[in-house]
């Protein structure tokens, strides 16, 4: 009886411990726009999950927690760029100030 006792909390724990990972990653929106150094002609993709841990470049996180895609997009210029930090813009991947980022 200890056995299965002993066994059951071993895989709660485990369990545990993996949606305490998880919460960790899933905290990385902000609501303010994110500054990212741009090289002209260099293609980049902006994370639109907020999984990576390369806010606002994707890290390909997506592809273990969410269904969404990076938008990938090529700059025009060298410059720097302010970028959505909420994912939730509609002109991506910039930030349109009626959604949940705050403007600069």
């Amino acid at each position: 009886m200890d056995l299965i006792k002993n066994l059951r909390r071993q895989r709660y724990r485990t369990k545990q411990h993996k949606l305490n990972q998880l919460l960790t990653i899933m905290n990385i929106k902000t609501n303010t726009p994110l500054a990212i150094n741009v090289i002209e002609g260099k293609q980049y993709s902006w994370c639109t999950c907020g999984f990576s841990q390369n806010m606002p470049l994707c890290d390909n996180a997506h592809r273990e927690f969410s269904t969404k895609k990076s938008f990938k997009f090529i700059a025009q210029e060298t410059t720097t760029l302010y970028l959505c930090g909420c994912s939730e813009t509609q002109t991506p991947p910039f930030c349109d100030n009626c959604n949940n980022c705050k403007s600069i």
